[in-house]
């Protein structure tokens, strides 16, 4: 995992620990709206940033694959087209090296739509039931 993957990762996982302190203390519907899907933000932001780092392992564990006779270097009997292709998977990994941007804003988006929902569901049931609030 690359730095700025890991430190996404970290704050993340820090984030969550922190919403789950929090969630005793929202009683505000509206503000419990908002707790669900800054939560729901958070876990798929870890989510996608572990699936970009469990791809990119698998790649290499390929890779690693093609070294047939095990002396740590690709021969010219072992330099296949497989080889190269997983090689220039590993190497340019640009999917990987933007994992952290690219993984914020499919979650940021993700959760922005959870939130419209959940807000007009709220929005909804305090109209219909204003006793519940």
């Amino acid at each position: 995992m690359n730095y700025p993957s890991l430190v996404g990762f970290i704050l993340g996982v820090l984030a969550i620990i922190i919403l789950a302190f929090v969630e005793k203390k929202v009683k505000n519907p509206y503000i419990k709206s908002l707790w669900r899907c800054s939560l729901f933000f958070f876990s798929m932001y870890i989510l996608i940033l572990t699936l970009v780092f469990i791809r990119w392992k698998y790649y290499e564990m390929q890779l690693d694959s093609f070294d047939l006779n095990g002396d740590g270097s690709i021969s010219l009997t072992e330099y296949t087209d497989q080889y190269r292709f997983v090689r220039d998977k590993v190497m340019t990994g640009a999917d990987r090296n933007f994992a952290f941007v690219t993984g914020a804003a499919l979650s940021f988006l993700l959760a922005g739509l959870a939130l419209i929902l959940d807000f007009v569901n709220t929005w909804m049931q305090l109209k219909n039931n204003p006793i519940k609030s």
